[in-house]
This record gives structure tokens, C-alpha cells and sequence, in this order.
């Protein structure tokens, strides 16, 4: 697409070190959020591949796991996750509805967006018959995924350089 060349093209021009992916993401995303009428145009086709690309991610990833297994050789691992979600759930509530006063429904989807990425919020938002936050599901969690690139091909080389001193 446009925005992938794009993206290449602003990358080897800014920081050819750099992935392309963290550009493409981000023009991806502000393309969406600035342009949403264009991008309608493409909600039909987009949604029925969409679903059916998210049903062989959820298959695949389902079929890949193994809890018991998980269990056995690292049970602190999962201890230390749940830990995790319990605290970021509780900020996440604790802030949202008792500071801002913000709506749960949309706390809930942004909980999901962050632990489980776009997918599993916009099937969590599809499946509550929530359809007004759907894209916003999928915006936010796209979000995170661009942010959290960035973010982790940027420190990745230098804690190797710090690594290696």
C-alpha cells in the first residue's frame, strides 16, 4: 500500500537502523484517526477479512498453547503475570472510574486492548454487542502495538550496546 512504501521511504531517510514497521504503524494509525471517512470506504471488505483473519490467529494461537505445560515448567510465571494483570486492572478501574469517572465498558476495552491487543478486544466489543467501540478497540490497541514497537526496537540495540560494555 501507499502508506507501507511510505513508511519505508521516511524510514530509510530518517533512521535506516530502524524497522520500517514503527513508520508504516504510525501513518497507518494517524491516517485512520484523521481520515476515518476515506477509510470507510473500505469497513465492509476490511471486516469480513478481518474476522476471518482473526478466527486463524485465535486458532492458531489457541492451538500452539499449552497451559498444563506452562503449569508445570514455570509456574512462577504465571504467578508473576497474574500479578501483573491484577495490579494494571485495579490502576486501570481505580483511575478510570473512581478519578476520571469514565465509562466501564470502555475501561474494560481498553484493559483488553492492553493485555490482549486489537484482536481480542474488537471480538470482546463484537461479542457484548458493543458496536459503537469496536473501532475504537481495534484504534487503541493498534495504538499500543505502534507505541510499544517503537518503543522496544528503539531500546533493544542500545541495552545490547549497554550490554556489551
Amino acid at each position: 500500500s501507499c502508506l507501507v512504501t511510505l513508511g519505508g521511504v521516511l524510514t530509510n531517510a530518517i533512521c535506516p537502523s530502524l524497522s520500517s514497521l514503527v513508520i508504516s504503524s504510525l501513518l497507518t494509525v494517524a491516517s485512520a484517526t484523521i481520515f476515518p471517512s476515506w477509510f470507510q470506504s473500505l469497513r465492509t471488505s476490511g471486516t469480513a477479512i478481518g474476522i476471518l483473519f482473526l478466527q486463524l490467529f485465535f486458532a492458531a494461537s489457541g492451538a500452539a498453547g499449552s497451559l498444563l505445560l506452562v503449569l508445570r515448567q514455570a509456574p512462577s510465571l504465571i504467578a508473576f503475570s497474574a500479578v501483573q494483570l491484577v495490579i494494571h486492572f485495579l490502576v486501570l478501574v481505580g483511575l478510570g472510574r473512581g478519578l476520571l469517572k469514565m465509562d466501564p465498558n470502555e475501561l474494560y476495552l481498553a484493559s483488553n486492548a492492553n493485555v490482549g491487543g486489537p484482536t481480542t478486544a474488537a471480538a470482546m466489543a463484537q461479542a457484548k454487542e458493543w458496536p459503537r467501540l469496536v473501532l475504537p478497540a481495534l484504534l487503541v490497541g493498534v495504538l499500543g502495538y505502534a507505541t510499544a514497537t517503537a518503543v522496544s526496537l528503539s531500546l533493544g540495540p542500545l541495552l545490547i550496546r549497554l550490554a556489551t560494555r
